[in-house]
């Protein structure tokens, strides 16, 4: 990665000022790069969703007049404390710009609000001459890219990548999408249709199933990764033929359903390797306390996991040709 422009503006919400930057930090500076490239990094494996360049003018606007970058920030970054001031519950940031260029040579430009948190610091301080080391809180620290950057964009010729989050106040509920880049619809989070996935199915299987909700929640799971990984995409005709098998009143009530909530049929996943690293492992809690944590790819497999039902009822599981253990403590 290569960088062609950063500039960093400051928000200063307490004194109720923008503090623009006159000039551009060094392309050559080290450590923004380092920040730069974890901050894109960690975006790349968090969930966003996907917009068209096209539907957004702002962005589009700032996509093609990118050779005027300082003033572009400038614009932008005055805008937006103008939408963000009224709402007492956003915090103070900086407002990071970075234009770069990516390994495969093309150029993807980057704005991430980075939110003040408060943290405590050491201070040196003279009392009447006499060198006093001081503890003191700062409120304006800015997050570690590590940590991942709550509100950022990532734009290229073609496209919005947008990660946001919502704040509620006194003023109402303030969206980046919606109170500043005024886009009319912003797609829903494939979290969200993924947990409506879920619901409809254990809806269903209460109906047309005998198997338990451990069971059908398993085979959720498992269908779901299958898709992603072969495809890329959620297809909730394989999930639904996985899922009810033969039972085809179940698959129609299934597709009901999802168009009653408005999911498609085969749902867009932009970010499909967050997902499928998210599904690829099924967590079983046991009612005595114990936890275990399985590959989704083991989970059917009878030579590595085992689930027993015993005469009274209850369930054994078994764990099978395990070659060491090993204890994280």
């Amino acid at each position: 990665m290569r960088i062609l422009n950063v500039i960093d503006h400051i928000l200063d919400k307490d004194s109720g000022n923008v503090v623009l930057s006159q000039k551009e930090i060094a392309k050559d500076n080290l450590g923004i790069t380092k920040y730069v490239e974890k901050a894109i990094d960690k975006f790349e494996k968090s969930e966003y969703v996907e917009l068209e360049l096209s539907r957004i003018s702002m962005l589009e606007q700032f996509w093609n007049s990118r050779g005027d970058f300082q003033q572009l920030t400038e614009k932008f970054a005055l805008d937006y404390f103008d939408s963000i001031k009224v709402n007492e519950k956003i915090p103070g940031g900086d407002l990071l710009f970075f234009n770069v260029e990516l390994d495969d040579l093309s150029q993807v430009i980057g704005i991430a609000k980075l939110d003040y948190t408060q943290r405590y610091i050491h201070n040196v301080e003279y009392d009447e001459d006499v060198l006093v080391n001081n503890i003191v809180q700062n409120n304006s620290i800015l997050p570690s890219p590590g940590q991942g950057v709550k509100n950022m964009i990532l734009i290229d010729a073609d496209k919005v990548q947008l990660r946001e989050q919502s704040y509620t106040g006194a003023s109402g509920k303030w969206l980046m999408s919606k109170n500043f880049l005024q886009v009319a619809a912003v797609p829903v989070k494939v979290s969200n249709d993924v947990k409506q996935i879920k619901k409809s199915i254990q809806k269903i299987s209460e109906k047309y199933d005998d198997e338990d909700d451990f069971a059908v929640t398993s085979k959720t799971q498992q269908a779901i990764h299958d898709s992603l990984e072969t495809d890329g995409v959620i297809d909730n005709d394989y999930i639904a033929n996985m899922v009810f098998d033969k039972k085809e009143e179940a698959k129609a009530e299934f597709k009901d359903e999802l168009a009653k909530k408005a999911i498609e049929s085969v749902v867009a996943v932009p970010n499909a390797n967050y997902f499928e690293k998210k599904y690829e492992r099924q967590k079983i809690k046991l009612d005595n306390g114990i936890e275990i944590n399985v590959p989704i790819s083991l989970l059917k497999n009878r030579d590595a996991i085992e689930f027993e039902t015993n005469p009274d009822g209850s369930t054994s599981v078994v764990i099978k040709n395990v070659g060491s253990l090993k204890s994280n403590f």
